[in-house]
C-alpha cells in the first residue's frame, strides 16, 4: 500500500495581508506626516549595543500611489546586507505593501516550494511583516536626524 503525501499549497489569507498593509500605511504617516510636502525623512535607531540611520526616501509621488524606498545603513556588520525596499502606497486605499526587497525585483505574492531562489512561499507577507516591524520600532524608539527650530511667536 502506497500512501500519497500531498502538498498544501500556501494559501494567501487575503485580510490579514490588507490588514497588514493598512498599518504600514497608518505607520507610514506616524513618520511622514507631511508627505506632501517632504521627500526624505531619516531616523536615528538603536537596538542592543548597535546604532543605525532609517531613511524614507519617496522616490515618486503621484495623487493615487507613491513609491517609497525604505533603507537601513549601518549597524549589520560586513557579513549581512542592510535591508533595501521599494513600498508602493496606495494614497487612495490607504494601504503601503512591499514591492521589491534587496535584490528580489516584483514580490510575487506567492511562490512554489522549493525553487531556484529558494523564495518562501510567504515570502511578500514576510516582507511586509518586517516593514511593519521596522516602521514600528522607529515610531517606539527612533529620533528624528533632521533640525528643527523653533518659530517666534
Amino acid at each position: 500500500m502506497t500512501s500519497s503525501v500531498s502538498k498544501r499549497r500556501y494559501q494567501i489569507d487575503l485580510a490579514a495581508q490588507h490588514a497588514l498593509c493598512e498599518h504600514n500605511y497608518a505607520r507610514l504617516f506616524k513618520l511622514l506626516p507631511n508627505w506632501d510636502r517632504v521627500d526624505e525623512r531619516s531616523f536615528a535607531i538603536s537596538y542592543g549595543d548597535h546604532h543605525a540611520r532609517v531613511r524614507l526616501l519617496i522616490q515618486q509621488r503621484c495623487p493615487y500611489t507613491s513609491m517609497l524606498e525604505v533603507s537601513h545603513q549601518g549597524g549589520m556588520g560586513q557579513w549581512l546586507a542592510p535591508p533595501l525596499m521599494q513600498v508602493r502606497v496606495y494614497h487612495d486605499l490607504r494601504m503601503a505593501e512591499v514591492v521589491s526587497a534587496l535584490d528580489r525585483q516584483n514580490l510575487a505574492a506567492r511562490y512554489d516550494y522549493p525553487n531556484a531562489r529558494m523564495d518562501l512561499p510567504d515570502e511578500k507577507a514576510q516582507w511586509n511583516r518586517f516593514l511593519g516591524e521596522w516602521l514600528s520600532h522607529c515610531i517606539e524608539g527612533g529620533r528624528s536626524l533632521e533640525s528643527w527650530q523653533a518659530t517666534a511667536m
